[in-house]
């Protein structure tokens, strides 16, 4: 290899360039007009120190350019061509990820198998286990695999350029390093990937890409070299910056990237490869979502499989990948659909990625900011909220989110995720879950019906309708009124303590609780604080509310729910549970969580200790026209209405009876309920007026969960 001093002459400007372009023309297509900014970052980057040549291909709508500055060879002084190949390093994931959801769309194998299952033994020992790493984790480098390419495999690639490795060989080097935590960028990951696609198919993850990509796109300028140290084609010099000289790599065996960065190609081929990819040309819909969504935080964005997002300064998004390898640097990408794509290669690896950031940031700034009808806005609006559900689906603790509503008179839903970790199923929109807590809402609504009725008044107390109930251990029903249970302010201990959520529930979740167990297990517990005193959440408040109502109406709490709204609103997929232990209808496996965290199946749990705090099981559908007819005046008299939105200030905001009020942060206001139950959390809100309603429910329990529901109320009613 020969060795070359840091130098680099004076370039012509731009300007300069047009003006004597036929002495000294642009290599590739001369510049066209609107581009100047982006031509001038490409000269501004090959007229940087320790920077050779720049080569720059753009795709946007209907026009193309490729644009080359600076020189391909340093010590013959040749000029750069933009029709050069290169080394595409690490953008070869995206290939390479390609084929495996093309492979997963095609029932071929699941992103969620595990390593164990494709290549049985290979990843183990040193704390590495392949039983427990899933095929989506290896392409979004959330694995804990260390990477095989270490300092010292640096070290020896540049004194021994022609070594050849096999992917066993590399996968070998990377598991004698302990795991790592988090999202780590591996190469080994790819390594692995390219042997379970060999397995998946018989055939090498290179035959596969020329089948599937190469030549269904005719990218005649796209090879993968397997162990050869040539360049097929045209190309620039490309050159390795070592601190003090830049050192001509471009001949090196690229078998030391696998399947993780060996593909050479040109701008041509790379943006008629993403702008396919990212135009819907390659993966069906639901395989483009799984690319662009199994996300996890990186230094680079959210790094989906095979590809990430950045942000740009001006707001634009940008999908592709970069990739490093001895002897150039690139990235390719483009906009979500597809329509506006660009190639960047630069012959050095070194200090070049903030002039790839900076060409990137400049072609994309002028991206047009289009004024939006209001059909468009709020169907962009709709895009956003179903974004952010494929988004917290990510979380390991979020299995899958189900959601619908109601806007401007028209109904929507959508799911998302997993319907099950043991036995991998897509959710469905109409999948029934268990409501928990938004129960309290229709049993205070029976509640101030029969208040409105006259049949009985808020301000009862509780020993009028349940004489002796409520005594002893500092407790007396006479000072406690309806409406304090209704909001929460009896004073009355909750008997669904931590104890009971955590180990004795679980433990025995058939078991059959009476109302009178329940009332007992809390009346156990001293007061935590004197009637109307303080605020505190008790599911007994709600069950002694449930106790009244029977007493009142001669019915079970059930069967007034029943007559009341599930028949007369036709909620047919709504059902009061009471002692029952299953799930009517199609639905998702409940995973409750335990004190360590832990994830595991509790779909099946007899209700009766809920009872009317929390048992109903639903949709979306009819939750949405229950609370659409709740918040829209339907159900209740004004006057009614005007009491069940009477609050008092709680942790949760402002409590009602039955309902509080959430707020997104920028102030706009919703009501409604959460639940919170074994397997399942659900959410039901919208603004007064009943004309936009959100219903959300996860299948799973705890603090992803919740913060998952935060996000979509706030991007549902924000501003």
């Amino acid at each position: 290899m020969k060795s070359f001093i840091k130098h680099k002459r004076v370039a012509l400007t731009l300007t300069a360039i047009l003006a004597v372009a036929p002495v000294f023309p642009a290599y590739g297509t001369l510049h066209a007009a609107g581009h100047t900014a982006t031509y001038q970052a490409i000269d501004k980057a090959a007229n940087s120190d320790n920077i050779p040549g720049v080569v720059v291909t753009v795709k946007k709508g209907d026009a193309s350019w490729s644009y080359a500055s600076g020189e391909g060879n340093i010590e013959r002084n040749h000029k750069v061509d933009a029709d050069s190949a290169f080394r595409i390093g690490s953008t070869t994931k995206t290939f390479v990820a390609t084929v495996v959801l093309l492979l997963a769309g095609e029932k071929k194998l699941s992103l969620d198998d595990t390593v164990e299952k494709w290549l049985p033994g290979l990843v183990q020992g040193n704390g590495h286990a392949g039983n427990k790493i899933k095929i989506r984790q290896l392409l979004n480098q959330t694995s804990g695999l260390p990477d095989y390419l270490t300092p010292e495999l640096k070290t020896i690639l540049l004194t021994n350029p022609d070594g050849n490795y096999t992917a066993e060989q590399l996968v070998a080097i990377g598991l004698k390093q302990k795991p790592v935590t988090g999202w780590a960028y591996s190469n080994t990951n790819y390594a692995i990937l390219g042997l379970i696609i060999q397995k998946a198919t018989g055939e090498t993850y290179a035959e596969q890409i020329k089948k599937r990509i190469i030549e269904p796109l005719q990218l005649k300028e796209t090879f993968l070299p397997g162990n050869s140290m040539d360049i097929p084609k045209k190309n620039a010099r490309g050159y390795l910056d070592t601190g003090n000289k830049l050192v001509d790599i471009t001949l090196f065996n690229p078998s030391i990237a696998n399947a993780g960065g060996d593909i050479i190609s040109t701008g041509e081929d790379m943006t008629t490869f993403f702008r396919a990819l990212l135009g819907d040309k390659l993966l069906t819909p639901e395989m483009k979502k799984e690319m662009m969504t199994s996300t996890a935080d990186s230094p680079f964005g959210q790094y989906g499989l095979g590809i990430y997002q950045t942000k740009l300064p001006n707001g634009t998004y940008v999908w592709g990948h970069g990739g490093g390898i001895p002897g150039f640097t690139n990235f390719a990408g483009g906009t979500e659909d597809g329509e506006h794509v660009i190639s960047i290669n630069i012959n050095v690896l070194g200090d070049a990625v903030k002039h790839i950031d900076n060409i990137i940031a400049s072609e994309f700034a002028s991206e047009p900011k289009k004024e939006l009808t209001e059909k468009e806005k709020k169907s962009k609006h709709r895009e956003d909220v179903k974004r952010v559900m494929d988004e917290v689906i990510t979380s390991k603790r979020v299995p899958s989110v189900v959601a619908g509503g109601l806007q401007d008179g028209k109904r929507w839903s959508y799911a998302t995720g997993t319907a099950s970790y043991e036995v991998p199923s897509r959710v469905e929109p109409d999948f029934s879950f268990r409501i928990g807590s938004v129960t309290k809402t229709f049993t205070a609504s029976v509640v101030l019906q029969l208040a409105e009725e006259k049949q009985l008044s808020l301000d009862d107390s509780v020993e009028k309708w349940l004489p002796g109930v409520v005594k002893g251990n500092g407790y007396d029903g006479n000072n406690i009124k309806i409406r304090q249970l209704l909001n929460h302010t009896s004073g009355l201990a909750s008997y669904t303590d931590d104890n009971l959520r955590d180990i004795i529930l679980p433990q025995n979740p058939f078991r059959y609780y009476s109302v009178d167990d329940l009332i007992g297990l809390a009346l156990a517990k001293p007061p935590v604080y004197a009637p109307g005193k303080g605020w505190n959440y008790s599911n007994v408040n709600t069950v002694l509310a449930g106790k009244i109502i029977q007493k009142v109406t001669g019915d079970t709490y059930a069967e007034q729910i029943r007559k009341r709204f599930i028949e007369p609103l036709g909620l047919t997929e709504t059902f009061v549970m009471e002692n029952s232990s299953h799930i009517p209808g199609k639905h998702a496996t409940g995973y409750n969580m335990d004190r360590s965290g832990h994830l595991y199946d509790l779909t099946e749990m007899n209700q009766s200790w809920a009872n009317a705090a929390g048992d109903i099981v639903s949709n979306v559908k009819d939750l949405t026209t229950f609370f659409s007819a709740l918040l829209g005046g339907k159900l209740l008299n004004q006057e009614m209405m005007d009491q069940m939105l009477t609050t008092v200030d709680s942790p949760m905001g402002k409590v009602g009876l039955g309902i509080f009020e959430g707020k997104t942060p920028d102030g706009q206001s919703y009501w409604g309920h959460a639940g919170g139950t074994f397997g399942f959390e659900t959410r039901a809100f919208g603004p007064l007026g009943g004309k936009h309603i959100l219903v959300t429910a996860i299948n799973s329990v705890g603090p992803d969960a919740t913060a998952a529901h935060i996000k979509l109320l706030n991007k549902e009613f924000g501003r």
